[in-house]
C-alpha cells in the first residue's frame, strides 16, 4: 500500500528526468507525455484516496525503511489524500490545456517544470518532517519563480524577479524558524514536536512561530507579503496561473495551519492567531478593493483569488474546529472554481488575443459555452446561494462570529460586496455589450461545463463533499490522533 502511495512523490520527480531523453526521440511527444503521466498521477491518487477514506487510517510511509523521527516519513491522512487528489486532477487538466495554450519553446523544460511544481506541492501535504516540508516549499518555489518568467516578456521577468525576491526572504523567515525549533527540541518531526511544544522556551516558541508563519505568508499570499501574486499570475503561461491558484498556494496556507495546530501546546500561540486574524482579513479587503480597478481579466481574477484565499487564512486562524473545517470546504470549493476561471480566462486570451476586458465583450455570441462557464464560476465565487462557494463562506462567517471576531465578519461581508460589483460587471460586459460571429469551442469546453456541472451539484447538495471536508478537517484540528497515529521510535513506543 504505501509503496504504490509513495509513486505520487516518485512518478512526477522519474518522469521529469525523462523528458530530456523523450526530446532526443521527438519534442512532438513531450506534450503527450505530461497529459499521459499527470493521468497516471491522478489515478494514483484516487487509488489512494479511495484507501484512506474506506479505512479510516492514514497512509504512512517511511523512507529507506527508518521509523521516525530517525527517518523521514510521509503522512497522508484524509486531508493530503482529499488534496493530493486535487493537485493531480488539477494538473491533468491543464496539462491537457497546455496542448494548446503553449506554445513557446523550450517546451522540454515547460514540461520538466510543470512536472516539479506538481511535485512540490503533493510533497509539501504529504510530509511529516518540518525540514522536508522546506525541500519541497523550495521545489515548489523555484519552479514557480522558472515558470513566471517562461513567456520571455518583460512584464514575466519582471514578475518572476519580484517573486524571487519576496520568495527568498520568506524561505530565509521560514528556514531560521525551524533552526530555532529544532534547536529548542532536537527534532524536525511534526508528531513529535507536538509532543514536545509545551516544554519550548516561550521566547523561542514565539518568535520561531512567527518566522515560520511570515515565511509561509509569502507562499500563502497573505497581506502584506503578497505583492508579487498580481503580477505573477498575470505573466505566467494559463495553466500555471490555473495552478498557481488551485494547489500551489494552497500548500503554503495548509503547512501554515498544519505548523500551526501541532504547536498550539507553546505558549504566545492565541496571540499569534489574532495576528494571523489582522493579516487574513486585511488580505480579504485589500485584494477585493484592488481587484475592482482592474483593467485586466486575468489580473482582475487573480487579486479575487488573493481575497479568497484570505478568507481561508481568517477561518483556519479561529483556533476552533468549526473554522478549520469551513476553511477545508473553502479551499475545495475555491480550487474548483478558480481552476474553471483560470482556465477559461486562458482560453479565451489564446482565441481572441488576450485578456483585457475589451476581449470579453459580447463573448457570450462569439463563445457561449466559455461565456457560461464563467457566469457560473463567478456567481458562485462572489457566494450566490446554490452555488458551491455560498456554503463555504456561509460557514467561514458563522465560525468568525462563534470564534467572537464580529468585526472580522463585517469587514469579509464589505468585500464580498465588492467583489459582487467586479464580477457582475464582466458578467453583463459578456452578455450585454458588444457583438461578434460565433467562434468553434474545442475540448476545453467540454471540460469548462463540466467543472461549471460540479459547481452547481456541490451548491445543490454539499453534504458528500462536506462529509469528505470534515474528516479533512478533523486530520488539521485533532493533532493528539495525528501524533498517535505517527509510531515514533522511543516515544509511547
Amino acid at each position: 500500500m504505501s509503496q504504490v502511495a509513495s509513486l505520487l512523490i516518485a512518478l512526477p520527480l522519474i518522469s521529469a528526468f525523462f523528458v530530456p531523453v523523450l526530446k532526443q526521440i521527438s519534442k512532438s511527444l513531450i506534450k503527450p507525455y505530461l497529459v499521459l503521466i499527470t493521468l497516471i498521477q491522478a489515478g494514483i491518487a484516487g487509488w489512494v484516496f479511495k484507501e484512506v477514506y474506506t479505512t479510516g487510517k492514514p497512509i504512512i510511509i517511511y523512507a529507506g525503511g527508518w521509523r521516525p523521527p530517525i527517518g523521514i516519513n510521509l503522512y497522508i491522512g484524509h486531508f493530503a489524500a482529499l488534496f493530493v487528489l486535487i493537485i493531480a486532477v488539477v494538473s491533468f487538466i491543464m496539462a491537457i490545456f497546455s496542448l494548446k495554450a503553449v506554445t513557446v519553446e523550450p517546451i522540454d523544460k515547460y514540461a520538466m517544470l510543470f512536472l516539479l511544481l506538481m511535485l512540490g506541492a503533493t510533497g509539501m501535504i504529504a510530509t511529516g518532517d518540518i525540514f522536508n516540508l522546506f525541500v519541497f516549499m523550495e521545489i515548489t518555489a523555484i519552479t514557480a519563480y522558472a515558470l513566471t518568467a517562461y513567456n520571455k516578456t518583460g512584464e514575466a521577468a519582471e514578475a518572476s524577479m519580484k517573486y524571487i525576491v519576496l520568495g527568498g526572504i520568506g524561505s530565509s523567515f521560514f528556514l531560521i524558524g525551524v533552526a530555532l525549533l529544532y534547536g529548542a527540541t532536537g527534532t524536525l518531526n511534526m508528531a513529535q514536536l507536538a509532543e514536545l511544544a509545551s516544554s519550548i522556551n516561550p521566547i523561542v516558541a514565539q518568535v520561531g512561530l512567527a518566522l515560520i508563519m511570515f515565511g509561509l505568508a509569502v507562499e500563502a499570499e497573505l497581506f502584506p507579503l503578497n505583492a508579487w501574486a498580481p503580477d505573477a499570475y498575470q505573466a505566467a503561461p494559463h495553466p500555471v496561473t490555473a495552478m498557481f491558484s488551485a494547489f500551489v498556494v494552497k500548500a503554503g496556507i495548509y503547512a501554515l495551519a498544519r505548523l500551526l495546530y501541532l504547536l498550539q501546546k507553546a505558549s504566545g500561540w492565541s496571540s499569534l492567531l489574532r495576528l494571523l486574524v489582522i493579516m487574513a482579513t486585511l488580505t480579504v479587503v485589500f485584494a477585493e478593493l484592488s481587484a475592482l480597478r482592474q483593467k485586466d481579466v486575468k489580473r482582475m481574477i487573480a487579486y479575487s483569488s488573493i481575497g479568497q484565499i484570505g478568507l481561508i487564512a481568517l477561518a483556519f486562524s479561529l483556533g476552533t474546529q468549526a473554522g478549520v473545517d469551513a476553511g477545508v470546504f473553502h479551499m475545495v470549493n475555491h480550487a474548483i472554481v478558480k481552476a474553471l476561471l483560470f482556465l477559461a480566462i486562458g482560453y479565451v486570451g489564446i482565441t481572441v488575443g488576450g485578456t483585457t476586458m475589451e476581449n470579453f465583450e459580447g463573448l457570450g455570441k462569439r463563445m457561449p459555452l466559455t461565456a457560461l462557464a464563467i457566469t457560473v464560476a463567478g456567481v458562485a465565487t462572489v457566494g450566490v446561494p446554490l452555488f458551491n462557494v455560498f456554503w463555504s463562506k456561509l460557514k467561514i462567517i458563522l465560525a468568525t462570529l462563534q470564534a467572537g471576531f464580529f468585526w472580522a465578519a463585517v469587514l469579509v461581508l464589505f468585500a464580498s460586496v465588492v467583489e459582487a460589483v467586479y464580477y457582475f460587471r464582466l458578467i453583463h460586459r459578456m452578455w450585454f455589450m458588444g457583438g461578434g460571429t460565433r467562434i468553434k469551442e474545442g475540448t476545453i469546453a467540454g471540460i469548462l461545463i463540466i467543472l461549471a456541472a460540479i459547481i452547481i451539484i456541490i451548491g445543490i447538495n454539499p453534504a458528500p463533499v462536506w462529509n469528505i471536508v470534515v474528516k479533512a478537517g478533523s486530520d488539521i484540528f485533532n493533532v493528539a490522533n495525528y501524533v498517535k497515529n505517527v509510531p515514533l521510535m522511543g516515544v509511547g513506543a
